[in-house]
């Protein structure tokens, strides 16, 4: 199978894929809330599409290197492949209201 199918394959199921990204989130930020918006909660994805996945930390570094690595530290714990479809938004609660003004009532909250 070649990598754009295992990537539409991993959009197809995204359900599972949060519940993963959602676990290793918990490891490293425990307070963390973690939603889902976009075309697939719309039930518009297509094989190209991204997943977007907000992770909500009230205590969150600035800088975006830091936050980089928060975010790849979730990439490794939750086992996602190079071509994984899952677009990070990485923000605080104030940062995440306009999020939430956007997705309106196309958000899931996962954990």
């Amino acid at each position: 199978m070649d990598t754009l199918r295992r990537r539409a394959e991993m959009v197809r199921s995204w359900r599972r894929w949060s519940e993963k990204i959602a676990e290793a989130v918990g490891e490293v930020a425990p307070e963390a809330e973690v939603y889902v918006f976009g075309s697939v909660v719309r039930g518009e994805a297509v094989g190209g599409s991204d997943v977007d996945i907000l992770i909500i930390v009230d205590k969150l570094p600035r800088g975006v290197l830091e936050r980089a690595e928060i975010k790849e530290s979730i990439v490794e714990k939750a086992g996602l492949p190079y071509y994984h479809p899952f677009q990070m938004h990485l923000v605080t609660r104030e940062e995440a209201e306009s999020y939430f003004e956007r997705a309106g009532d196309w958000i899931i909250k996962i954990r």
